[in-house]
């Protein structure tokens, strides 16, 4: 799909969006003013590109709602995710810090709802904020533990194991209670890495155990967030020390 043009708007849920977070509430006054008056805001429909490879780097964006996808497209056009950004996360800060043309395209896995802040409001946090900084160190730390786990599972663990770790990706992976997504049986295939097939009988074993289980009428997955978190943190690749624990 075509990039279409990004429609802003004033951002009413900004302040709300902003209040969450420590670092914020830790700037003077005259930078959380920057950063409200600078902020705009967009909408996208799942498939829609956000940013393409290539081009400069020009915000920092904030998830209020949906999932992003960070990807790159191989010669042959294949495709490899780098990560997904969820609600209430941030993402292209990499980029911004490096000061390059953006490597990688970002767009919307489903409907979303994005804060784009610009990047000179980004480097003016950056060069007054040491609670900013700090917030940057663990977003940057959080998400290298995020790639390695992911290489780890695509060079050296089976498929379940690899559809486990895309789907802790998306869910909240540090949550102690089950968690909904919407996410497309395509989509999940594309982030892990897989045909939409083998990450189907991932899905079913997963279900058998009880880590995930369908809601037909919200046409979610229910994603038993602890069970599979301890299945990941297991690292064995086998479902039936869990079934038996289940049982």
């Amino acid at each position: 799909m075509p990039p279409t043009e990004p429609r802003h708007s004033q951002p009413a849920d900004l302040a709300v969006f902003l209040e969450r977070w420590p670092w914020y509430r830790a700037l003077p006054v005259e930078l959380r003013s920057l950063m409200l008056e600078t902020t705009t805001e967009r909408t996208a429909e799942a498939g829609e590109y956000i940013a393409r490879a290539g081009e400069p780097c020009l915000h920092w964006y904030g998830l209020s709602r949906g999932f992003l996808q960070m990807y790159v497209l191989a010669a042959d056009g294949s495709e490899t995710t780098l990560y997904c950004l969820r609600e209430g996360e941030w993402g292209g800060d990499g980029s911004l810090l490096k000061k390059e043309l953006r490597r990688y395209d970002l767009r919307a896995l489903t409907p979303s709802h994005i804060f784009l802040v610009p990047a000179t409001t980004f480097e003016t946090l950056r060069q007054s904020s040491i609670p900013f900084n700090h917030f940057l160190c663990e977003i940057l730390n959080e998400r290298m533990g995020t790639f390695v786990g992911m290489l780890e599972a695509s060079r050296l663990l089976g498929p379940e194991m690899r559809v486990a770790r895309g789907l802790l990706m998306l869910a909240n992976s540090v949550s102690s209670d089950a968690q909904e997504l919407s996410i497309p049986q395509h989509e999940l295939a594309l982030i892990c890495g897989l045909s939409r097939q083998r990450v189907n009988m991932a899905l079913s074993e997963f279900r058998r155990v009880g880590f995930v289980r369908n809601d037909p009428h919200k046409g979610i997955l229910l994603v038993d967030v602890p069970r599979l978190r301890a299945y990941v943190v297991s690292g064995d690749g086998s479902t039936q020390e869990h079934d038996r624990h289940a049982g």
